[in-house]
């Protein structure tokens, strides 16, 4: 049979049934079979055979004629076959840096990060998992800059999911990644585990081509839906060295991140035996950075850690970034200082009896209107001003009170200004009504002063008093402690004390002001003059520092507080000063970078300095300098060229490109110098560390998609739109060449033909 009905090509046990490959209409048909009729009946209308051969063999013929007319329609038998393709659901899990931050409560696990919810969720609806799986494609992908397929392991329903471990977060253009990776098969819809939280907003070319491929987007938003804020101990910035027993700066800065408005402390200790140094607190706000300065005051010598660290009032999002330890080389040896006075007034009395009285300074006092018999004083007396590098080179810090220019020659003033600029010496001005700054403004030294010219400066004419402004606060100068807790007295600022009132002031304008000089006190307000007069100013000058303070009425403080007062004064400006001849004092070589702590796409600035003769003369013009990171793996090279005009100076750039702690090396001969810095990442994810739900409901929304709670993950099989195609696959088996045709075509005309001989017809 299959032979006869030439079905070779059909399926056995398929069902078949009757088609046309070119069907005539119904009205062609009806002219066809009259055409027929009317043919036969001419053909055997004048035959002299009996009406029953006639009609026989006029109906046989009929049939024939109809048999061609048929196959001339094209008859097949059809066997028709259906073929389903089934559609994908593209499943898309974060795995960003955002989804670590631990703000989701569940009931049974208590506070887990958005990863562990994600991960509760899946296993908790492995069910649903497998339901979908058995109708419909299942692909994972994970996320964060980028998509990418993760192919679960035999039998894992599941992917295995690593670590969060992007650093940025783009749902639209995984999204999108992901549709095009799928473009062999119909999308059903794509189902994103996230928390939302991107560095950049939607982009409209990511929304477009995700609408045309007319994917929806059916977001699973994960974290905390209420924003919870996050304090960040973004940058610690300590001198590398210090004096035991100094009030050593801790600049601190906290970042309140996302909707944080809780308060906090900032507390400094010592890491190694825990002891508080000291503690601020910052009262709830919405500033989003806030700076403090902590002081600690070492009384030990030697390597000291100290560690900064965030408490909050509230419990914080992440507690990984409440904490930061810094490396401070005390050095037990007193600092040196130099104080060069013209005669002996109350000023002159009051420092020289309180340099003589601290035991961590060292002094030598030159008071030059002595008698040539007097015997002058300090730790280190001295009979004459120094005269040489060398000489200037053993003094710290240089006090200069009211003293003419003239007790030293141009070239103790270019050796003082080189003290100060290449040696890092500290240069601390206490004015006066006779010489200072009057008589210093044509030499060398004048550069060394904060603030131009006119240096005939005149007097306020009026009692004032004095207050620190914030850079003191910053730099932790001018933080007198009557109570324990430093701040400024209020007595020295309440108008009805007369004892805290400075009875004379030089008057600087503020246009007189050095751009890079910088005012740490200044006069309380002044009848008729809208702004403050500054009274102590700080400028940097190479690697050193000069501190100008335009009174020398402090003496009068100790009538209402004893010593104290001007002792806490005058020391941490010292000591402020004597900190940049410690940074200078670093042996054969130093690395200088711009900045301890960058952010990630910042440049750099490098800047190696060497001293020692020695090694200079065997150093090529570039010099490579490796970055390290913390498992001391080179991560690349710097090239340091050497300046054309300081030759002992070679500088260059480096661009972070992760965050982390590097270390800075340089092999040089014979030593081998580094220095740390910290790159910080502070992209926007980061910056916002709370879900960002509002952006995947914009995402849904814009894609035709829907947010599904994650308590409503169980009617995702509802909700998925069917998008598998069916298609009908016909096979075919033409019956105008068929056998059985043939011989039914062979047997009609073969039985007319014969029928025809037998009646004599022509």
């Amino acid at each position: 049979m299959r032979w006869l009905f030439n079905l070779d090509s059909v399926p056995e046990g398929d069902t078949l049934q009757l088609g046309w490959l070119s069907p005539w209409p119904i009205w062609l048909w009806i002219l066809v079979i009259i055409g027929i009729i009317l043919f036969v009946t001419w053909c055997y209308r004048g035959t002299f055979i009996s009406q029953g051969w006639r009609i026989t063999l006029a109906c046989i013929r009929a049939i024939t004629l109809v048999l061609v007319a048929i196959l001339l329609n094209g008859p097949v038998l059809e066997s028709p076959r259906q073929h389903r393709t089934s559609d994908q659901v593209l499943v898309l899990l974060d795995q960003s840096g955002s989804m670590s931050v631990p703000d989701v409560d569940m009931d049974d696990l208590g506070r887990v990060s958005r990863r562990e919810q994600m991960l509760h969720l899946l296993k908790g609806s492995e069910p649903i998992w497998n339901e979908i799986s058995n109708n419909r494609n299942l692909r994972w992908f994970g996320f964060h800059g980028h998509a990418f397929e993760r192919v679960p392991e035999e039998p894992n329903l599941f992917p295995s999911l690593d670590d969060p471990l992007g650093d940025h977060t783009r749902v639209d253009a995984a999204v999108s990644r992901a549709i095009a990776m799928a473009a062999g098969g119909p999308v059903s819809a794509a189902v994103v585990f996230s928390d939302g939280r991107s560095d950049q907003d939607l982009n409209p070319r990511y929304i477009s081509e995700i609408r045309s491929a007319g994917v929806p987007v059916i977001a699973v938003p994960l974290g905390s839906a209420d924003a919870v804020g996050d304090l960040v101990l973004e940058q610690v910035t300590a001198p590398g060295r210090a004096f035991t027993g100094d009030s050593v700066p801790i600049k601190v800065a906290v970042t309140r991140r996302g909707s944080a408005i809780e308060g906090f402390d900032v507390v400094l200790l010592d890491r190694h035996t825990g002891r508080e140094l000291d503690r601020t607190h910052v009262d709830p706000g919405d500033e989003p950075r806030i700076e403090s300065t902590l002081l600690g005051i070492p009384d030990e010598g030697g390597m000291a850690t100290w560690r900064v660290v965030i408490e909050p009032d509230l419990p914080d999002l992440v507690t990984e970034n409440n904490q930061n330890d810094i490396d401070i080389n005390l050095l037990d040896e007193p600092l040196r200082v130099l104080y060069i006075e013209g005669g002996p007034r109350w000023e002159y009395r009051f420092l020289k009896n309180l340099l003589l009285r601290e035991e961590s300074i060292e002094s030598s006092i030159m008071l030059l209107s002595a008698d040539s018999n007097f015997s002058q004083e300090g730790d280190r007396p001295i009979s004459r001003l120094p005269v040489t590098a060398k000489e200037f080179e053993d003094f710290d810090v240089v006090i200069i009170g009211d003293v003419p220019s003239s007790v030293m020659s141009p070239d103790q003033h270019r050796l003082l200004q080189e003290a100060v600029g290449n040696g890092g010496a500290g240069l601390l001005w206490i004015s006066g009504e006779v010489a200072t700054p009057s008589s210093w403004g044509t030499t060398d030294l004048a550069d060394t002063l904060p603030f131009n010219g006119p240096y005939e400066l005149p007097s306020i004419g009026s009692p004032v008093q004095i207050q620190p402004t914030p850079e003191a606060d910053r730099i932790g100068v001018l933080q007198i402690s009557e109570t324990g807790s430093s701040g400024w007295p209020t007595v020295l600022n309440d108008e009805r004390i007369d004892w805290s009132k400075l009875q004379w002031a030089q008057w600087i304008r503020a246009e007189q002001i050095k751009p890079t000089a910088t005012i740490l006190a200044e006069t309380v307000r002044i009848r008729d003059q809208d702004q403050p007069i500054p009274l102590v100013m700080s400028a940097r000058y190479g690697l050193g520092r000069s501190i100008y303070v335009a009174t020398d009425e402090t003496w009068r403080w100790r009538h209402g507080r004893g010593e104290q007062i001007g002792e806490q004064f005058w020391v941490q400006l010292i000591r402020h000063l004597g900190r940049s001849s410690l940074s200078a004092s670093r042996g054969m070589a130093e690395l200088t970078p711009s900045h301890r702590q960058v952010p990630v796409g910042q440049v750099l600035q490098i800047r190696m300095k060497v001293f020692d003769e020695t090694i200079l003369i065997q150093l090529p013009d570039m010099v490579s300098l490796s970055v390290r990171d913390q498992d001391d793996r080179v991560v690349t090279e710097v090239g340091l060229r050497r300046g054309t005009e300081m030759r002992d100076t070679w500088n260059g750039a480096w661009v972070p490109a992760n965050p982390g702690k590097y270390r800075l090396v340089a092999d040089l001969p014979g030593i081998e110098i580094e220095t740390d810095v910290r790159v910080e990442d502070v992209s926007r994810e980061y910056q916002r560390p709370e879900a960002d739900h509002a952006a995947l409901y914009n995402l849904a929304q814009a894609t035709g998609g829907q947010i599904l709670e994650p308590e409503q993950l169980d009617q995702l099989g509802e909700i998925l739109p069917d998008r598998s195609i069916t298609e009908i696959d016909i096979q075919r088996a033409g019956l105008w060449d068929a056998p059985f045709i043939f011989l039914l075509l062979l047997i009609l005309m073969a039985f007319e033909w014969t029928a025809r001989r037998l009646l004599r017809l022509a």
